[in-house]
Protein backbone atom coordinates (compact mmCIF):
# COMPACT_ATOMS: atom_id res chain seq x y z
CA UNK A 1 0.00 0.00 0.00
CA UNK A 2 1.36 3.18 -1.21
CA UNK A 3 2.00 6.20 1.57
CA UNK A 4 -0.41 8.28 0.17
CA UNK A 5 -3.58 5.42 0.52
CA UNK A 6 -2.10 5.07 4.31
CA UNK A 7 -2.36 8.55 4.82
CA UNK A 8 -5.95 8.83 3.29
CA UNK A 9 -6.97 6.29 5.73
CA UNK A 10 -5.68 7.21 8.48
CA UNK A 11 -7.72 10.58 7.38
CA UNK A 12 -10.97 8.90 7.35
CA UNK A 13 -10.51 6.68 10.41
CA UNK A 14 -10.06 10.08 12.04
CA UNK A 15 -12.88 11.51 10.60
CA UNK A 16 -15.14 9.06 11.42
CA UNK A 17 -14.04 8.36 14.91
CA UNK A 18 -14.49 12.32 15.19
CA UNK A 19 -17.77 12.05 14.10
CA UNK A 20 -18.82 9.23 16.41
CA UNK A 21 -17.69 11.13 18.84
CA UNK A 22 -19.93 14.06 18.51
CA UNK A 23 -22.96 11.46 18.35
CA UNK A 24 -25.41 12.42 21.00
CA UNK A 25 -24.64 9.81 24.21
CA UNK A 26 -28.37 9.26 24.50
CA UNK A 27 -28.55 8.04 20.84
CA UNK A 28 -25.59 6.19 20.86
CA UNK A 29 -27.04 4.46 24.09
CA UNK A 30 -30.29 3.83 21.85
CA UNK A 31 -28.66 2.17 19.42
CA UNK A 32 -27.20 0.10 21.89
CA UNK A 33 -30.19 -0.87 23.34
CA UNK A 34 -31.42 -1.63 19.62
CA UNK A 35 -28.09 -3.90 19.32
CA UNK A 36 -28.73 -6.01 22.20
CA UNK A 37 -32.51 -6.58 21.19
CA UNK A 38 -31.49 -8.09 17.99
CA UNK A 39 -28.76 -10.10 19.54
CA UNK A 40 -31.59 -11.31 22.03
CA UNK A 41 -33.79 -11.97 19.45
CA UNK A 42 -31.22 -13.82 17.02
CA UNK A 43 -30.56 -15.88 20.62
CA UNK A 44 -33.83 -16.77 20.87
CA UNK A 45 -34.31 -17.95 17.28
CA UNK A 46 -31.13 -20.28 17.58
CA UNK A 47 -32.15 -21.04 20.93
CA UNK A 48 -35.84 -22.32 19.15
CA UNK A 49 -33.98 -24.19 16.24
CA UNK A 50 -31.68 -25.77 19.01
CA UNK A 51 -35.12 -26.73 21.01
CA UNK A 52 -36.77 -27.86 17.91
CA UNK A 53 -34.06 -30.37 16.76
CA UNK A 54 -33.85 -31.65 20.35
CA UNK A 55 -37.36 -32.62 19.68
CA UNK A 56 -37.08 -34.70 16.29
CA UNK A 57 -33.67 -35.98 17.54
CA UNK A 58 -35.92 -37.42 20.35
CA UNK A 59 -38.76 -38.42 18.06
CA UNK A 60 -36.04 -40.06 15.85
CA UNK A 61 -35.00 -42.03 19.14
CA UNK A 62 -38.34 -42.68 20.24
CA UNK A 63 -38.85 -44.41 16.75
CA UNK A 64 -35.48 -46.44 16.58
CA UNK A 65 -36.06 -47.67 20.37
CA UNK A 66 -39.41 -49.08 19.15
CA UNK A 67 -38.11 -50.52 15.72
CA UNK A 68 -35.37 -52.10 17.81
CA UNK A 69 -37.70 -53.62 20.51
CA UNK A 70 -39.62 -55.16 17.12
CA UNK A 71 -36.20 -56.86 15.57
CA UNK A 72 -35.41 -58.18 18.83
CA UNK A 73 -38.76 -59.47 19.08
CA UNK A 74 -38.64 -61.52 15.53
CA UNK A 75 -35.25 -62.64 16.59
CA UNK A 76 -36.55 -64.21 19.66
CA UNK A 77 -39.78 -65.75 17.70
CA UNK A 78 -37.17 -67.38 14.92
CA UNK A 79 -35.33 -68.80 17.81
CA UNK A 80 -38.39 -70.21 19.29
CA UNK A 81 -39.32 -71.44 15.58
CA UNK A 82 -35.98 -73.13 15.19
CA UNK A 83 -35.81 -70.61 11.99
CA UNK A 84 -31.51 -69.58 12.21
CA UNK A 85 -31.73 -67.94 9.22
CA UNK A 86 -34.73 -65.85 9.99
CA UNK A 87 -32.98 -65.55 13.96
CA UNK A 88 -29.47 -64.24 12.37
CA UNK A 89 -30.83 -61.81 9.84
CA UNK A 90 -33.10 -60.37 12.98
CA UNK A 91 -30.03 -60.21 14.70
CA UNK A 92 -28.11 -58.73 12.89
CA UNK A 93 -31.29 -55.96 11.74
CA UNK A 94 -30.67 -55.51 15.69
CA UNK A 95 -27.64 -54.59 15.79
CA UNK A 96 -27.48 -51.76 13.14
CA UNK A 97 -30.66 -50.54 14.90
CA UNK A 98 -29.10 -50.49 18.28
CA UNK A 99 -26.25 -48.62 17.06
CA UNK A 100 -28.79 -46.36 15.25
CA UNK A 101 -30.46 -45.60 18.76
CA UNK A 102 -27.37 -45.13 20.33
CA UNK A 103 -26.07 -42.17 17.94
CA UNK A 104 -29.32 -41.01 17.94
CA UNK A 105 -29.13 -41.33 21.74
CA UNK A 106 -25.85 -39.63 21.98
CA UNK A 107 -27.72 -36.95 19.67
CA UNK A 108 -30.55 -36.13 21.52
CA UNK A 109 -28.03 -36.05 24.61
CA UNK A 110 -25.93 -33.58 22.94
CA UNK A 111 -28.96 -31.61 22.02
CA UNK A 112 -29.91 -31.66 25.35
CA UNK A 113 -27.23 -30.64 26.76
CA UNK A 114 -27.07 -27.51 23.92
CA UNK A 115 -30.58 -26.78 24.41
CA UNK A 116 -29.99 -26.14 28.24
CA UNK A 117 -27.28 -23.77 27.84
CA UNK A 118 -28.96 -21.92 25.27
CA UNK A 119 -31.63 -21.37 27.76
CA UNK A 120 -29.86 -20.64 30.27
CA UNK A 121 -27.52 -17.73 27.74
CA UNK A 122 -30.78 -16.57 26.48
CA UNK A 123 -32.00 -15.93 30.21
CA UNK A 124 -29.15 -14.18 31.23
CA UNK A 125 -29.44 -11.93 27.65
CA UNK A 126 -32.72 -11.33 28.56
CA UNK A 127 -31.48 -10.37 32.18
CA UNK A 128 -29.17 -8.17 30.71
CA UNK A 129 -31.22 -6.75 28.44
CA UNK A 130 -33.54 -5.97 31.12
CA UNK A 131 -31.17 -4.50 33.24
CA UNK A 132 -29.68 -2.20 30.43
CA UNK A 133 -32.76 -0.81 29.70
CA UNK A 134 -33.77 -0.01 33.50
CA UNK A 135 -30.29 1.45 33.62
CA UNK A 136 -31.35 3.57 30.62
CA UNK A 137 -34.10 4.62 31.76
CA UNK A 138 -32.78 5.92 34.90
CA UNK A 139 -30.07 7.65 32.89
CA UNK A 140 -32.89 9.34 31.01
CA UNK A 141 -34.61 10.17 34.02
CA UNK A 142 -31.82 11.47 35.42
CA UNK A 143 -30.73 13.57 32.45
CA UNK A 144 -34.47 15.04 32.54
CA UNK A 145 -34.32 15.61 36.32
CA UNK A 146 -30.88 17.62 35.34
CA UNK A 147 -32.05 19.64 32.72
CA UNK A 148 -35.13 20.82 34.38
CA UNK A 149 -32.93 21.66 37.62
CA UNK A 150 -30.97 23.51 34.61
CA UNK A 151 -33.89 25.22 33.51
CA UNK A 152 -35.38 26.13 37.44
CA UNK A 153 -31.67 27.90 37.90
CA UNK A 154 -31.55 29.69 34.59
CA UNK A 155 -35.00 31.27 35.43
CA UNK A 156 -33.62 31.64 38.97
CA UNK A 157 -30.43 33.42 37.46
CA UNK A 158 -32.74 35.36 34.78
CA UNK A 159 -35.39 36.30 37.44
CA UNK A 160 -32.73 37.36 39.18
CA UNK A 161 -31.79 39.69 36.64
CA UNK A 162 -34.87 41.28 35.53
CA UNK A 163 -35.64 41.80 39.20
CA UNK A 164 -32.12 43.84 39.20
CA UNK A 165 -32.86 45.46 36.30
CA UNK A 166 -36.37 46.72 37.62
CA UNK A 167 -34.86 47.49 40.70
CA UNK A 168 -32.38 49.87 39.00
CA UNK A 169 -35.31 51.34 36.80
CA UNK A 170 -37.22 52.53 39.96
CA UNK A 171 -34.19 54.20 41.51
CA UNK A 172 -33.99 55.72 38.10
CA UNK A 173 -37.63 56.75 38.11
CA UNK A 174 -37.61 57.82 41.39
CA UNK A 175 -34.23 59.67 40.68
CA UNK A 176 -36.03 61.77 38.01
CA UNK A 177 -39.13 62.56 40.28
CA UNK A 178 -36.70 64.04 43.09
CA UNK A 179 -35.25 65.85 40.12
CA UNK A 180 -38.47 67.32 38.77
CA UNK A 181 -39.86 67.68 42.76
CA UNK A 182 -36.81 69.81 43.09
CA UNK A 183 -37.17 71.76 39.77
CA UNK A 184 -41.12 72.37 40.60
CA UNK A 185 -39.89 73.50 43.86
CA UNK A 186 -36.80 75.65 42.36
CA UNK A 187 -39.00 77.67 39.78
CA UNK A 188 -41.67 77.91 42.70
CA UNK A 189 -39.28 79.88 45.04
CA UNK A 190 -38.44 81.94 41.60
CA UNK A 191 -41.46 82.76 40.99
CA UNK A 192 -41.41 84.61 44.74
CA UNK A 193 -38.28 86.71 43.48
CA UNK A 194 -39.08 87.52 39.63
CA UNK A 195 -41.15 90.74 39.79
CA UNK A 196 -42.73 90.24 36.83
CA UNK A 197 -44.22 86.39 37.44
CA UNK A 198 -47.96 85.86 37.33
CA UNK A 199 -47.84 84.63 40.48
CA UNK A 200 -46.42 87.76 42.82
CA UNK A 201 -48.48 89.81 40.66
CA UNK A 202 -51.85 87.83 42.04
CA UNK A 203 -50.51 88.01 44.91
CA UNK A 204 -49.84 91.71 44.86
CA UNK A 205 -53.57 92.13 43.89
CA UNK A 206 -54.91 89.75 46.32
CA UNK A 207 -52.94 92.16 49.16
CA UNK A 208 -54.17 94.93 47.37
CA UNK A 209 -57.94 93.46 47.22
CA UNK A 210 -57.16 92.54 51.09
CA UNK A 211 -55.75 96.07 52.12
CA UNK A 212 -58.94 98.08 50.31
CA UNK A 213 -61.68 95.67 51.76
CA UNK A 214 -59.85 96.48 55.11
CA UNK A 215 -59.63 100.40 54.35
CA UNK A 216 -63.59 100.21 53.12
CA UNK A 217 -64.29 98.41 57.04
CA UNK A 218 -62.45 101.04 58.98
CA UNK A 219 -64.44 103.94 56.56
CA UNK A 220 -67.66 102.09 57.53
CA UNK A 221 -67.05 101.78 60.86
CA UNK A 222 -65.94 105.59 61.37
CA UNK A 223 -69.40 106.40 59.60
CA UNK A 224 -71.54 104.49 61.87
CA UNK A 225 -69.82 105.95 64.89
CA UNK A 226 -70.36 109.51 63.51
CA UNK A 227 -74.36 108.48 63.10
CA UNK A 228 -74.50 108.29 59.33
CA UNK A 229 -76.56 105.91 57.89
CA UNK A 230 -75.15 103.22 55.89
CA UNK A 231 -74.58 104.18 52.13
CA UNK A 232 -74.29 107.77 53.01
CA UNK A 233 -71.20 109.66 53.11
Amino acid sequence: MSIRRRITRIMQANRSAAAESRQDPSVQAQDAQLAQRRLLDQARRGAADVAAHHHRVGLAANDAADYLNRVEAAAAAAVQRGDDDAARAAIRESMTARRRLETLTKQLQEAGQQARRLHDDVQRLEERVRQNAMDYDALRARRAAAQAAIGVHDALASSSREAAAIDAARRSAELEVRRFEAQAQAREELSWTDPSSPRLQQAFEELEAEAAAQQELEDLKRRNSRGYPPGQH
